[in-house]
């Protein structure tokens, strides 16, 4: 996923993600107006907001392919975020910035491109696509 690269913080890693759908994205996925900087040291509120428009926008996209609960429910805990962007992506950190990077993946966006790099060099980013797309292939062919 991503690049080759592993990021110097959590921050910067957050930010070479949700850069990723900036004006290089194809138009129904332009979410971020502006470049984040991969350097700063707090969690611009910005940046924040963004970031939690496109954790919705995946669990939306998963849940008009699969129907399944499990997007269902994190559609509702991404509208929830709304309220306090910065409180949710500042404790919820890791969780978003993978799955922001394991959907720009899933796009084709191109890779997270900065001096800090990109959270989906590291392994374990891997593994979770893998169990997430076992998961929802399970979802998909259980007999009911």
């Amino acid at each position: 996923m991503g690049d080759d690269t592993v990021p110097s913080t959590p921050l910067a890693a957050l930010a070479s993600q949700v850069n990723r759908f900036g004006a290089s994205a194809p138009a129904p996925y332009r979410f971020a107006g502006k470049t984040f900087s991969t350097s700063a040291t707090m969690l611009e509120p910005d940046l924040a907001l963004v970031a939690v428009t496109i954790y919705q926008r995946r669990a939306a996209d998963s849940y008009a392919q699969f129907h399944d609960a499990g997007s269902e429910a994190e559609i509702a805990k991404a509208n929830l975020a709304f309220a306090n962007p910065v409180s949710f992506v500042s404790t919820n950190m890791g969780q978003v910035t993978q799955a922001i990077g394991s959907f720009a993946d899933s796009l084709g966006l191109p890779s997270a491109s900065s001096d800090a790099g990109s959270l989906t060099a590291v392994a374990g980013g891997t593994l979770m696509m893998i169990a997430g797309l076992a998961i929802a292939f399970w979802v998909v062919t259980r007999p009911e």
